[in-house]
């Protein structure tokens, strides 16, 4: 019963001394295959009304566990509100050295959050992000969804 207690307190710390505030979240799921098309760009749009504060954008990438490859290359290409196109080429890591997952495991389902922009200050606007893949083949298997998270940090 203490543990359970312990737990409960735990979460409710975490939750309430969290210094960021969610300004965007989107998730999207594929289809029942799990495949991610190499052509296949998701891309994400939001705005910014409050340029005073910094942001943390994030990829959330959701996978089957005991997933094959231990990290993805990613392409994220950002166009700005002032009309400016930044692209970045990230190897997304999914496993560590030793082989674990480096997401949050439950079942079947591992869900990776990545911060790719950490602590930058956006300016007022709208934003369109797309998210694609360059895997050496046709698609990526065993893939359940993407998303973007856009954090402010008080």
């Amino acid at each position: 019963m203490k543990t359970k207690k312990y737990v409960l307190l735990l979460v409710l710390l975490t939750t309430f001394s969290c210094s960021k505030q969610n300004h965007f979240s989107e998730f999207i799921e594929f289809p029942e295959d799990n495949r991610w098309d190499l052509t296949d760009k998701k891309t994400f749009e939001f705005e910014i009304d409050d340029d005073t504060k910094n942001y943390n954008v994030s990829l959330l990438f959701s996978h089957v566990y005991g997933y094959q490859f231990n990290s993805i290359p990613i392409v994220f290409e950002i166009n700005n509100p002032d009309g400016t196109t930044e692209e970045i080429k990230e190897d997304l890591i999914i496993k560590d050295d030793e082989g674990k997952d480096l997401g949050d495991c439950v079942g079947d389902i591992c869900d990776l959050n990545y911060t790719f922009k950490s602590n930058i200050k956006l300016q007022k606007g709208t934003y369109k992000i797309t998210v694609s893949h360059n895997f050496n083949g046709p698609f990526l298997p065993n893939v359940i969804g993407i998303g973007l998270k856009v954090d402010a940090i008080k």
